[in-house]
């Protein structure tokens, strides 16, 4: 029932009865008999009934109905009061003298009868107020019970009736089913809280009406979440397309469902939609699926979570868990520099050995234990950063990571204004990471607590950008110092097909906002190299160190730093890792022209998407001849010159490596045979602007040989192809293209 419904009720007004009489003398009777106690409104036919019951729906207390009217039968009337759920609530007492009808109208809904002719004044008056009685107390009774929004049970009284099911079914075989709104406060955000309370609504009656034709009952447990107990049943694919389709087809929004099946009785009604909301969590992320079911598999895993719980402040008190580092490196410079090092907590359980971040990280988060934890890796972390500047005489920033619940303790500033203090450190040692779905909910007040840590001068960095859906109007307001990229779009860039278009657009973005950028998960020498020429400025990975003890990490900084003269180089310390020095800027690159070297393009030929790659070789026409003839310093700054236009006339996502001497190649990604033109196009323009001359160069031309990896009849793979392409070009004729 409506709040409008109910505000009316108080007991010391008159209440207000629709009187629907075509008869004159009848109306006047009943205006006479019930004066004293009610307000009447009269309609003398159905059309002006149905009028006043549409206008007056939320201030009637009753209505009186006769059958016989002019223009339409009282069971039409009755039949539309309670078919429209606005009125439905309003009780009706029809008045006849048919016992027929008295019948066929109870069943249809009506409350009571009065015949006619009218019995005494206290036996109409006893009906009316009995009857006013019983639907005020009924609907106050679902005011407490049902949901204001949606009109479905609230979860207190869905999980009583739930028990009563069982109580009056034994032998029915039920269901539980959880069924969440995914993101839904991203739909509240660019649609509006109106548009997220309709859809709700809707969403609500399409629930309803799947569940409670098998006797299934519904609820809205909070926010965008329902609960349905129900007969089971198997279609749930079907049944959750059906609501989808249903929905704005711009809106985009996606359900998912979580199935605990044939539920096990012996358990808590509440525990058994823990199990649904297990089930429905393993499909919370993925776009090839909407229905999970609990199985055996979540119930282990649900019983090693509760293993966990319980063994927490006995792994804090017992030392189980232990810092690691992991090295971030400014790949700006000639060479790697390190600049910071991010906190990663690790647990050796007893019985159970290494257990997976991964794995207590969420966990604990769920339950609030991440508290705790947080704090004894804050402190660990500052206790070390003192260490470090005193065993190594540098100092070394240290990323920690504050979740979401930190963010809600009103003594989070103080704690970490007491860290510092406490271990002198400058508030800039002590990075502070925060991740980007943490900003989403609430948004004003974590901004707010945001900027005070950062007014204080800690370092923000946002964690996991591209995973909390803030939109870019929310994001250009949000106070961060740097922009962390998820490893997931690493390696999402960098699987199969190559594709830093992405990457590129973000950094781009961070860029334009003056925000430096870190890649987490960088793990090959492509992904490294790939990023710093797109402008990525920080990389953290495997491809520089696992994360490390702080035994294994202060081991590692002081046998793998040397000091660089600062007079040769403009960079004064650059730490390089020692098993891969092959991977260092001077391995890799170029020392003339500052292109990647014949090393790196074996590195990245192999790592490419050799299905969707266009390979280009390129050599310089006569350069024998200007070396002979201008000598070495005029030839070098010709490949200097061929290096600077290169460069310029491919995308970052390409790479171009000199490989010897007069010899160069680009490797082209996302490309096919398809591309010919725009292929030949671009090495048409590059030779002109080599023409063009430049700095009393001579004149200067390539010849250049191109395969595709979906190219015809292949002999080799598509480097050796493009190089036999090359070949046949210089045959014929010098400064062209030849396509193999």
């Amino acid at each position: 029932m409506s709040d409008s419904h109910l505000k009316n009720r108080s007991s010391s007004r008159k209440r207000t009865i629709l009187v629907v009489e075509d008869e004159l003398i009848n109306r006047e009777i009943l205006g006479f008999l019930i004066q004293d106690e009610f307000e009447a409104l009269f309609a003398e036919t159905g059309a002006q009934a149905m009028e006043i019951i549409e206008a007056r729906y939320a201030t009637l207390s009753l209505i009186l109905l006769d059958l016989n009217l002019p223009d339409m039968r009282g069971q039409e009337i009755l039949h539309r009061v309670k078919d429209d759920a606005r009125t439905a609530m309003v009780p009706v007492i029809v008045m006849t003298a048919d016992s027929d009808a008295e019948v066929e109208c109870l069943r249809m809904g009506a409350t009571d009868f009065i015949p006619k002719p009218y019995p005494q004044k206290e036996v109409v008056l006893a009906r009316m107020q009995r009857t006013i009685e019983l639907f005020e107390e009924r609907g106050t009774i679902l005011s407490t019970e049902r949901d204001q929004l949606t009109g479905l049970y609230n979860r207190e009284f869905f999980y009583r009736y739930a028990e009563q099911y069982d109580v009056y079914h034994p032998d029915v075989e039920t269901d539980a089913v959880l069924v969440d709104i995914n993101h839904f406060h991203i739909v509240n955000e660019r649609y509006g809280r109106s548009y997220g309370d309709e859809l709700l609504k809707k969403i609500a009656t399409m629930l309803l009406e799947a569940f409670a034709a098998d006797d299934g009952i519904v609820c809205r447990r909070e926010a965008d979440t329902f609960l349905a107990y129900c007969p089971h049943r198997t279609e749930y694919e079907e049944l959750l397309e059906s609501i989808t389709a249903a929905m704005d087809a711009g809106s985009q929004i996606r359900l998912r469902m979580g199935v605990y099946s044939n539920v096990d009785r012996g358990i808590e009604v509440e525990r058994r939609f823990d199990r649904a909301k297990l089930a429905a969590d393993t499909v919370k992320n993925s776009f090839t699926g909407s229905v999970g079911v609990y199985d055996n598999s979540l119930f282990e895993k649900e019983a090693f979570a509760q293993r966990l719980m319980e063994d927490f402040h006995a792994a804090i008190k017992g030392k189980q868990f232990t810092v690691h580092y992991q090295p971030k490196f400014d790949v700006r410079h000639a060479e790697p520099v390190l600049d910071s090092a991010e906190a990663l907590v690790r647990w050796k359980h007893p019985e159970f050995d290494m257990i997976s971040p991964g794995v207590f990280i969420p966990l604990f988060e769920k339950n609030g234990l991440i508290r705790e934890l947080d704090s004894f890796v804050w402190q660990e972390a500052a206790a070390q950063i003192k260490k470090w500047k005193e065993t190594l005489e540098r100092s070394i920033p240290v990323s920690v990571n504050v979740s979401r619940i930190d963010l809600y303790d009103p003594k989070l500033v103080d704690t970490l204004e007491g860290l510092v203090a406490e271990y002198g450190l400058s508030h800039d040692e002590l990075h502070l990471e925060i991740t980007e779905s943490a900003y989403t909910e609430n948004s004003d007040q974590i901004i707010a607590v945001v900027s005070r840590l950062r007014e204080r001068g800690f370092h923000i960095e946002m964690d996991d950008f591209g995973t909390g859906y803030s939109s870019l109007n929310m994001f250009s307001a949000l106070p961060i110092d740097m922009l962390k990229l998820d490893m997931q779009f690493i390696r999402t860039a960098f699987r199969d097909r190559k594709d830093t278009r992405l990457l590129e657009a973000i950094i781009g973005l961070a860029k334009s906002m003056a925000l430096p950028t870190i890649a987490e998960g960088v793990e090959t020498a492509e992904q490294m190299f790939t990023l710093k020429a797109i402008g990525c400025d920080i990389v953290q990975g495997y491809y520089f160190s696992k994360p490390l003890s702080a035994d294994e990490f202060e081991k590692y900084i002081r046998n793998l730093t040397q000091t660089v003269d600062a007079a040769e180089e403009d960079e004064v310390t650059a730490v390089r890792s020692g098993p891969k020095d092959k991977y260092t800027y001077d391995a890799m690159h170029d020392p003339l022209t500052g292109l990647y070297n014949h090393s790196a393009f074996d590195i990245l030929f192999h790592d490419s998407d050799h299905d969707h790659i266009a390979v280009i070789i390129a050599t310089v026409d006569h350069y024998r001849e200007i070396l002979a003839e201008k000598g070495k310093a005029c030839a070098d700054q010709v490949i200097r010159r061929v290096a600077d236009v290169l460069l310029d006339s491919f995308r970052s996502a390409d790479d171009v490596c000199r490989l010897q001497d007069d010899e160069f190649v680009a490797i082209m990604t996302r490309m096919n045979s398809a591309m010919q033109k725009l292929v030949l196009q671009k090495v048409e323009r590059i030779n002109e602007t080599l023409r063009e001359g430049k700095d009393d160069l001579p004149p200067i031309s390539l010849s250049v040989g191109v395969a595709f990896s979906d190219r015809e009849n292949p002999q080799g793979d598509v480097f050796a192809d493009a190089d036999a392409a090359l070949q046949r070009m210089k045959q014929i004729r010098q400064s062209g293209c030849a396509i193999y």
